[in-house]
């Protein structure tokens, strides 16, 4: 077998769904798995491994794959003490594979259009940013290891809107200010916004009190402005990019619709195994995003 999936929780089910075969899997309490512990895995015969664990766990596994040559996705986020850190940063200098942390909605088609829009410089000056994040899982989190952690909201959701703003505009923002925090159904707080005046300003929201599924993002410039709504895999998925009227009026403005089940999982395997050959990472991704954690308090 050439893959090893560890973790057989959600995110190990959708990897074992896009994988279809060649695996094994690793879990010390579902029944399913091959094996409760990765010490009796014959790692010679493993060339690709998907950490699908809870956060704490992380750490001693990469350190474990990545001595042993093999490639790693690992599932969002990474959260390292700066020893921890600077362990695996040796390791990838000395050792010959890859460490990939999973951001899947990178793939998303229209989070794609937006950096080609943003690229090409067609709304101008960037004005301000709004981001939501937001599900309906809090019922979920109750009494598990998520609640556990006070911030595990931002842990959750908050990285992805990091990651997204970091793929769009080419920067980790350096301040964050907290606008609201709430604790309304757990004892981690379930809704969170911030924000962010670093260039122009950025306001983050997520939310795991919001019933239906929600992606939303408003990027207004000096030229027109970009609106996304949805994403693919909770569809319809909506794109607007408007060109703005001088001195005012109507913008004109182009309207894409996506129905599709979620291309992200498909896409991201491809990506993973296409930096594999190359033996790259985004490790410094995962530090930045550290960083910008422990300023949002």
């Amino acid at each position: 077998m050439s893959n090893l999936v560890l973790g057989l929780g959600v995110q190990g089910k959708k990897r074992i769904q896009n994988l279809k075969k060649n695996y094994i899997v690793v879990d010390p309490i579902n029944p399913y798995a091959n094996y409760k512990d990765i010490s009796k895995v014959a790692l010679e015969k493993i060339k690709y491994a998907y950490i699908c664990t809870p956060e704490n766990q992380k750490f001693k596994l990469i350190e474990i794959l990545l001595k042993k040559n093999i490639n790693i996705l690992v599932e969002k986020p990474i959260i390292f003490e700066n020893k921890e850190f600077k362990v695996i940063e040796d390791i990838l200098k000395k050792k010959k594979s890859t460490l990939y942390t999973a951001y899947n909605h990178r793939f998303e088609p229209h989070i794609v259009e937006v950096k080609r829009v943003l690229d090409q410089k067609k709304i101008g000056k960037i004005y301000n940013v709004n981001l939501y994040y937001g599900n309906g899982t809090s019922q979920l989190w109750k009494n598990n290891w998520r609640e556990k952690n006070k911030y595990s909201i931002i842990h959750d959701l908050g990285v992805h809107l990091l990651d997204i703003f970091d793929y769009w505009f080419d920067f980790f923002p350096s301040n964050f200010k907290t606008n609201y925090k709430s604790k309304n159904e757990l004892n981690c707080y379930d809704y969170f916004s911030f924000i962010s005046n670093d260039r122009f300003l950025c306001n983050f929201t997520t939310s795991i009190i919001n019933w239906r599924n929600t992606f939303k993002a408003d990027i207004i410039g000096s030229k027109g402005s970009i609106h996304i709504d949805c994403l693919c895999k909770w569809g319809p998925s909506k794109l607007i990019v408007r060109k703005r009227k001088f001195p005012s009026g109507k913008p004109s403005e182009k309207i894409k619709v996506l129905k599709m089940q979620d291309p992200t999982w498909a896409s991201e395997e491809k990506y993973f195994k296409k930096i594999s050959k190359l033996k790259t990472s985004n490790f410094n991704n995962d530090i930045d995003i550290n960083k910008c954690i422990k300023k949002i308090k």
